[in-house]
């Protein structure tokens, strides 16, 4: 992919993610999690037709293949992860700290894409979802960038310590580092995993 085309689908990523733990600021807990349900179905049944009828997917191709990986033309899209893992976090953690690590997911993972394609020279071990080693340098985008989401909503008001706030950042940067097999996405991981961790240390 071009750097446009990471500087397009990082964006796309971040402001279109950022809409549910922005919804959930201000939606009833019932209201969010059908809302994310009915979400979930639909695209789902979107994506299943779309990869069983040809003309179907060379429509949605033609749409938006400038936001997509090469391999997402015949497979599920991160946006599925993305919702199945939203739900799950605002299912299973309290709102304040899935609102902070479905917002990791939003701006953490996308930092990390785009300055790793840049100026990513330092390759970790194993291969990320372009066959490539995820890099230090986007590691540590991801990192201070989910450190700074994380500090905006602790001044925000939101029930999350600094403490968890930190050890949150560090886990999704963790759980965005680690390459995974099909067919998980670390779009469904990183909210899950910042999630845990930031539960457990508000626990201690």
């Amino acid at each position: 992919m071009s750097i446009s085309g990471t500087l397009k689908r990082g964006l796309f990523h971040t402001f279109g993610v950022l809409t549910i733990p922005i919804a959930a600021l201000f939606l009833p807990k019932t209201i969010l999690l059908i809302s994310l349900g009915a979400a979930i179905f639909i695209f789902l049944a979107f994506e299943l037709t779309r990869l069983k009828v040809p003309g179907v997917n060379r429509w949605f191709l033609s749409v938006f293949k400038p936001l997509l990986r090469g391999e997402e033309a015949s497979r599920l899209t991160g946006t599925g992860y993305t919702l199945v893992g939203a739900l799950i976090a605002f299912l299973v953690f309290p709102r304040d700290i899935a609102v902070v690590a479905v917002s990791f997911l939003a701006v953490g993972d996308a930092m990390a894409t785009m300055v790793g394609k840049w100026i990513g020279r330092t390759r970790l071990p194993g291969k990320g979802k372009t066959g490539k080693g995820k890099t230090l340098e986007g590691s540590l985008a991801c990192f201070i960038s989910c450190l700074i989401v994380g500090f905006i909503c602790y001044f925000a008001g939101l029930d999350v310590g600094l403490l968890a706030i930190l050890v949150g950042a560090l886990g999704a940067t963790v759980a965005e580092a680690i390459p995974l097999p099909r067919p998980l996405n670390d779009n469904l991981t990183i909210p899950l995993f910042a999630g845990l961790v930031m539960v457990a240390v508000q626990c201690v």
